[in-house]
């Protein structure tokens, strides 16, 4: 009967020590990801490629890539909202957005990581021209900062599909 306690005694200080290793495992984890600001224009270069299909294809690609600043680390998710596409003269073209609300992910920005996202249209529906994208950044429980960015000499359909901000895709 003494060994057996001995070994209940051994074995629930293995466990607690155990739990206590794992519950200070987490809370750096999740210390680590507060401690990584959330990112604001100032924290980004972002940039739109298109993206070429190896095949053809009934539908037009292109990715908005979101680059940490020089010296910048910082973390993005959910997705772009207000999205416009503009002409040289900053008008709205009119595009219209359909799709659902992708799945929410959060990524690190910096240290060589980026997030991006991914702009689809139909080939077959009418295609602009823009010269800019403009839309507001995600924020953290607000609409975060607006920004405008170039687009790359390259069509895109009047019905767009945009996924949320993910690590890229390979």
């Amino acid at each position: 009967m003494r060994n057996y306690r001995t070994i209940a005694t051994v074995a629930a200080l293995v466990g607690s020590a155990a739990l206590a290793v794992v519950a200070t495992s987490v809370a750096q984890a999740s210390g680590t990801e507060a401690a990584t600001p959330w990112c604001t224009g100032d924290d980004l270069a972002i940039s739109v490629h298109d993206m070429h299909s190896p095949s053809p294809s009934t539908s037009k690609a292109h990715m908005i890539k979101f680059v940490a600043a020089e010296g910048a680390s910082c973390r993005i998710g959910g997705t772009v909202s207000n999205v416009r596409f503009l002409d040289a003269q900053g008008n709205n073209m009119n595009a219209s957005q359909n799709g659902g609300q992708p799945p929410y992910t959060e990524t690190s920005v910096g240290d060589g990581l980026y997030a991006a996202t991914y702009v689809a249209s139909d080939l077959k529906s009418p295609q602009i021209y823009p010269a800019f994208v403009r839309f507001n950044l995600p924020g953290q429980g607000t609409t975060g900062d607006l920004v405008t960015i170039a687009w790359p000499k390259s069509g895109i359909g009047t019905n767009v599909r945009m996924g949320g901000i993910t690590a890229p895709v390979s």
